[in-house]
């Protein structure tokens, strides 16, 4: 049994597939952690954005063998969590599976909300993972509402160097502290 990350951007070939794989390299080989991305409007059959890709191996991680791929229900359906990078994401998840709104959280949102909780102890098992996906779910409501937009990861698609290097900083800073809320690094 594994938990399942799945994160979700505008084409799956910057954002999505840079966490998703910054993810697994930062877990233990034996962690039961999965992760995958989707996009919403996916550039179908790329891979890797290359400064994004070439970022990812910098931090240890690959882009080899990603290959975009669009956001259908039966991937959302089998993730334990779903981050999206902006709020547009995040809707766009719940319009094709509303049963996920309990799992279902930008990036920074999930963060920002799971920053508050306690830190988790120990190695955590499938069920306690997701047992702290609902925890972070029960703090909505119980932190002050953001404005709009305040929870988006802006796209790097196309820009220039300094603001994607901007990017790459916030989905590891956004990663890292989605993994120790998740009780999976210190």
């Amino acid at each position: 049994m594994t938990f399942t990350v799945l994160f979700v951007c505008t084409g799956n070939i910057c954002r999505s597939p840079f966490a998703a794989r910054l993810l697994l390299s930062r877990v233990a080989a034996d962690a039961p952690i999965e992760a995958g991305s989707a996009g919403i409007r996916p550039v179908l059959g790329h891979g890797v954005d290359k400064p994004l890709a070439a970022a990812l191996r910098e931090l240890g991680g690959t882009a080899d063998g990603h290959v975009a791929r669009p956001l259908v229900p039966e991937v959302v359906g089998a993730s334990d969590l779903v981050l999206g990078a902006t709020g547009e994401h995040r809707s766009r998840v719940l319009e094709t599976v509303p049963q996920a709104l309990r799992r279902t959280f930008t990036m920074r949102e999930f963060v920002r909300l799971g920053t508050a909780l306690p830190a988790m102890t120990g190695a955590p098992t499938v069920d306690q993972l997701r047992a702290r996906v609902a925890e972070v779910a029960a703090m909505r409501g119980q932190l002050p509402a953001q404005r709009p937009g305040a929870d988006d990861i802006p796209d790097p698609f196309g820009a220039a160097p300094e603001l994607v290097q901007a990017c790459v900083i916030e989905l590891v800073a956004v990663v890292d502290a989605t993994l120790r809320i998740l009780g999976l690094r210190e």
